[in-house]
């Protein structure tokens, strides 16, 4: 029976991440596909000043970024589904309710997305300049994995201690840590170039529609397990 309740837990997790998946892929084109479209014809403006640019293969660049983007929040949902069900089940616990996947959604919000975008907030360039690209995404993800690594190791160094106060006690050790490796990992400024007006424009839908992922994620997760669990 526990084998079974936990297989129908994990299984209504990725379900509810799969659904916060598609919300994000409407919010793409919703709110963050308007403002990039004011940067991409800025940097066709670029291009084309250099002589550089090629419409036909551009466009099929941004085709592919716009691909790339909606199958990206896809597999964001699949792997959020899969980290509450994991969380879920590693807590061992048999009953949860919406607060406590919201919970849980809002600690991965803080940890996987908050975090890393506070040291490397999203890239134009990268997106349209592989130079750009190999230098962003190798640091952005670097940070994100340290990010994660560390949550995770201070929650089984915490995980057996009885003490009233060990949240405040995780919550302080994990940022100590990234707060150290805020100040060692490397600046990134490729996009210093960019209208910033245009570029704090689309970062700021970037993460309206990373944060309605994340707590839609747990707030869907949290109505399925409080419901979706009754026989």
């Amino acid at each position: 029976m526990a084998s079974v309740q936990v297989g129908r837990s994990f299984a209504l997790s990725i379900l509810a991440g799969m659904i916060a998946g598609g919300i994000l892929a409407g919010l793409n084109v919703a709110i963050v596909r308007p403002s990039m479209s004011l940067i991409i014809e800025g940097i066709i403006d670029e291009l084309a000043a250099d002589g550089e640019y090629d419409e036909e293969e551009f466009d099929s660049m941004v085709g592919s970024i716009y691909f790339t983007q909606t199958a990206g929040a896809l597999a964001m949902g699949l792997g959020a589904g899969a980290l509450l069900g994991g969380v879920r089940v590693f807590g061992k616990r048999t009953e949860g309710g919406i607060a406590d996947a919201i919970l849980i959604a809002g600690v991965a919000w803080f940890v996987l997305y908050a975090v890393p975008a506070a040291k490397y907030p999203s890239s134009a360039t990268a997106l349209f300049y592989e130079e750009a690209a190999v230098e962003y995404y190798p640091l952005y993800f670097g940070y994100l994995t340290l990010s994660g690594l560390a949550a995770l190791a201070v929650v089984i160094a915490f995980r057996k201690s009885t003490r009233k106060n060990k949240i405040f006690g995780m919550a302080a050790l994990y940022l100590v840590i990234v707060a150290v490796t805020f100040f060692i990992f490397p600046s990134y400024d490729r996009d210093s170039s960019l209208d910033q007006s245009l570029l704090n424009s689309w970062r700021a839908a970037t993460s309206a529609a990373m944060t309605g992922f994340w707590f839609s994620a747990g707030g869907i997760a949290g109505v399925l397990w409080k419901y979706g669990s009754k026989r």
